[in-house]
This record gives structure tokens, C-alpha cells and sequence, in this order.
């Protein structure tokens, strides 16, 4: 085992947090969305919409988790193929399902229970061959 495969190594353990924090933006994007829409005006666009959004704190965690998924997404692209990478982004669908239902007190259904499950499997999947590369 190479000293970049040990466990305790800081790059790897940076490496491997990067795949943690990649599903956690984009579940965190889809939460700050909601949590903005539900607080703004009724009518739709407009410019009383539109400013409101812009003083919206949720807005800017939105915009922030964007950023910060972007930022992890091309690191992790930089050193991942690209079938290896993609399905983790998947997993951010699961968190969405569970934060609709523990946040927001939306109904959890059978079918998202069985869609979730196979989403998770399939990641598991493509990624059970996958090699880190720190």
C-alpha cells in the first residue's frame, strides 16, 4: 500500500470528503430554492418579485452552494473519468427526497422510497470499481 493510499493520508481524506460535500451543495442548493420561493411575494415575476429575491438570505445560500458545487465538481472532474464522477451527482436526488420530507413536511412516497434505493444502488455500482486518484 503506497503512503497515498493510507488511510490517514490528508490528501485522501480531502479527496474523499470532496465526494461527501458534492451531493451535500447540491442538496443544500435544492433546500435554499424552496426555502426562497416559499418566501416570496405571490403574482410571479414581477419587480417586486425580483427584488425580493435579491434580499432574500436564502437566495444567497443558494447562489453560494452553487458556487461551491461548481468549484468541487470541476476538482473532482479534474481527476476522475468522467462515467466514474457522474453518478455521484445522482446521490443529491436521494438527499432532496429526505430534506422535501424532513424539512418541509412533504408526503414520502413508496415510489420515491424504491427510486432513491435504486439511485443509491446504481452509484454503488458504477462506483464499486472506481479508483481515487488524489
Amino acid at each position: 500500500m503506497s503512503a497515498v493510499d493510507q488511510p490517514s493520508n490528508p490528501r485522501l481524506l480531502a479527496w474523499r470528503l470532496l465526494w461527501l460535500v458534492l451531493p451535500l451543495f447540491g442538496a443544500g442548493y435544492q433546500i435554499a430554492a424552496k426555502s426562497a420561493a416559499l418566501d416570496l411575494p405571490a403574482g410571479g415575476l414581477s419587480l417586486a418579485w425580483v427584488s425580493a429575491l435579491a434580499r432574500n438570505s436564502w437566495t444567497w445560500t443558494m447562489l453560494a452552494c452553487e458556487v461551491g458545487s461548481f468549484v468541487t465538481w470541476m476538482t473532482i472532474l479534474s481527476r476522475t473519468k468522467l462515467a466514474e464522477a457522474f453518478p455521484l451527482s445522482a446521490v443529491s436526488y436521494v438527499l432532496v427526497i429526505a430534506s422535501g420530507w424532513t424539512l418541509f413536511h412533504e408526503p414520502f412516497t413508496a415510489l420515491e422510497a424504491v427510486g432513491g434505493g435504486l439511485i443509491l444502488a446504481g452509484v454503488w455500482i458504477i462506483g464499486s470499481d472506481a479508483k481515487a486518484e488524489p
